[in-house]
């Protein structure tokens, strides 16, 4: 089983190797090159994501804060793409503003995400566990 494991991680290395060499010959733009491995990650990213989702059980916290992280990765993407497609057009001037926008987006969920997160904690009381935790853990090593 280690073998066909090891065998499936060449194979994808290679055909990442392929794949890159194929966008820098044929893609004379080293930005655009790198836009599109970035819409490649991105996609890859809420595949994961969605697939993630979908394994956690429905109305739990950490399904909901996976919607959280879902959105923040599509507006990241769509910045992503609209990036992608400014360097690729060479737009300017107002067409640069909407990459900014979904940026901000990005980050204003993931801030709201965070502060679910940080109220979770604290309602939940994590943090004197971790020290209760911390606290056994010192005693047995001074036994």
């Amino acid at each position: 089983m280690m073998v066909n494991d090891l065998g499936k991680i060449l194979t994808a290395l290679i055909s990442v190797l392929f794949g890159l060499f194929a966008l820098f010959v044929f893609v004379p733009d080293v930005g655009l090159v790198i836009g599109f491995i970035s819409l490649t990650f991105g996609i890859l990213a809420i595949i994961w994501t969605l697939r993630a989702k979908y394994s956690l059980s429905p109305g739990t916290s950490l399904r909901d804060y996976t919607n959280y992280f879902l959105f923040s990765l599509i507006f990241v993407l769509l910045f992503s793409v609209w990036d992608t497609l400014i360097m690729l057009f060479r737009w300017d001037g107002y067409f640069v503003y909407p990459k900014y926008i979904l940026l901000i987006i990005a980050y204003l969920i993931f801030v709201f995400a965070s502060y679910k997160i940080l109220y979770l904690g604290k309602q939940f009381g994590f943090k004197t566990q971790v020290k209760k935790m911390n606290f056994s853990n010192e005693k047995k090593k001074k036994r």
